[in-house]
């Protein structure tokens, strides 16, 4: 019916390239976190170490190196060189025993590794003086690690989540599309075996007509009442596909206030006389105190007429045919359809709006249709935001029921 490896390969497609692109926001997004504390910290830290330098400035002075300098943060390092001396330095447990050299040519903010320990280190020259505040970063290069680590593991498992999310969004996305395609191919295969029928018997009859060539039209007047039933059959069946085609289409919907009696009314004019010949009873009534709904006239008129002429069809001499509008609230209109004619089965119910399903009973009446009538009208219902269903009992007569919106009715109505 349908060639499964293009939607297996379109889905393969479709779930790459979600991922790839959940994906690769997240790695943008997981750089752009690991950037941002990382550069605050450093900012905080290099802003903190400034601040320290000025905090020692203000207590310095050649003979303060005698007594120890007060600093914010006990847990920074000092030390103050005179060229490549060093003449004062806080003892601490990293360079006691090895106190680095001044690098007169290194200045600024910078980091450092000494006995395996990480530093960030502020070198500001003063006069003839260099100091150099430095301040362990060890816990902080953990965290960072740590965040790392974090964010790598969110990446892991953010692709398998994006897979997951990304394979279900795409089996719903091709869902409709899949859908749509076997209902086309359904369509194409109902439609090849409906016609078939009567392109098989016309085209017997023609044969049979070669046959006999010396015979005349009175001898075979049967013959070619047949081929011509069958071709009014064709040219019905082509006038309600293309009629279902154009409402699968998309349609403008040209809403305009109408008097629900009036569309009875003119209904009623176009069946009365089939229904005098028939020897059948057609009537319509309307129990509404506002006769107006703001609706596609000429796709609700459509509907109707599709559900009499079925109406007509499907009953005998004097079996009768109704059309009524009740009010539903405020909001809603109510139209029936309703018939004593051969009735409906209840197994039969669940597939009359399929196309070209015609029931057993149907079939064997030798009623002529092919079965898309209601597929049609099931349709229309659609397109003016209503809904259609049927209440039938074999044998006891059918009701079709729509239910429409009222509408937005322009006011001052005459």
């Amino acid at each position: 019916m349908i060639n499964n490896n293009v939607f297996i390969k379109t889905r393969k497609k479709l779930i790459f390239t979600i991922t790839l692109v959940v994906e690769l926001f997240m790695i943008l997004m997981s750089v752009f976190i690991y950037s941002y504390f990382k550069t605050s910290i450093v900012v905080n830290m290099d802003r903190a170490l400034y601040e320290e330098y000025h905090f020692i400035s203000n207590q310095f002075n050649k003979d303060s190196f005698l007594n120890p300098i007060i600093l914010q943060n006990p847990q920074d390092i000092v030390y103050i060189y005179e060229g490549d001396s060093i003449r004062y330095y806080t003892r601490n447990r990293y360079f006691d025993q090895n106190v680095p050299k001044n690098n007169s040519k290194r200045t600024g903010f910078y980091y450092e590794i000494y006995n395996g320990y990480n530093f960030r280190t502020a070198k500001i020259k003063k006069g003839n003086y260099t100091v150099s505040i430095m301040r362990n970063i060890d816990s902080e290069k953990e965290s960072l690690s740590h965040m790392l680590v974090l964010l790598i593991l969110t990446g892991f498992l953010s692709l398998l989540l994006a897979y997951i999310i990304a394979k279900y969004i795409s089996k719903k996305a091709l869902k409709p599309i899949e859908i749509s395609w076997n209902n086309q191919v359904n369509f194409v295969q109902d439609a090849s075996h409906e016609l078939r029928t009567p392109v098989s018997i016309i085209q017997s009859k023609l044969e049979s007509l070669l046959r006999n060539p010396n015979s005349t039209i009175e001898d075979e007047a049967e013959t070619v009442a047949v081929a011509m039933r069958e071709t009014r059959q064709i040219k019905k069946m082509i006038s309600e596909l293309l009629s279902l085609t154009k409402e699968e289409s998309i349609v403008k919907i040209n809403n305009e206030n109408v008097d629900i009696e009036a569309l009875f009314s003119d209904i009623f004019e176009s069946y009365i006389e089939i229904a005098e010949y028939q020897n059948k009873k057609f009537s319509y009534k309307t129990k509404m105190k506002n006769k107006f709904v703001n609706i596609d006239k000429s796709k609700l008129e459509h509907l109707i007429r599709i559900l009499v002429d079925n109406a007509f069809k499907y009953t005998k001499e004097n079996e009768s045919i109704d059309i009524e509008a009740v009010e539903k609230g405020r909001n809603r209109v109510q139209i029936s359809v309703s018939d004593t004619g051969i009735g409906i089965s209840q197994s039969d119910q669940k597939h009359i709006f399929e196309r070209f399903f015609r029931s057993d009973t149907a079939r064997a009446s030798s009623i002529e249709g092919s079965g898309i009538g209601l597929s049609i009208a099931k349709m229309i219902a659609g397109t003016i935001n209503g809904n259609i269903r049927v209440v039938s009992k074999l044998g006891k007569g059918t009701k079709f029921i729509i239910d429409i919106p009222r509408g937005k009715i322009v006011k001052n109505i005459r």
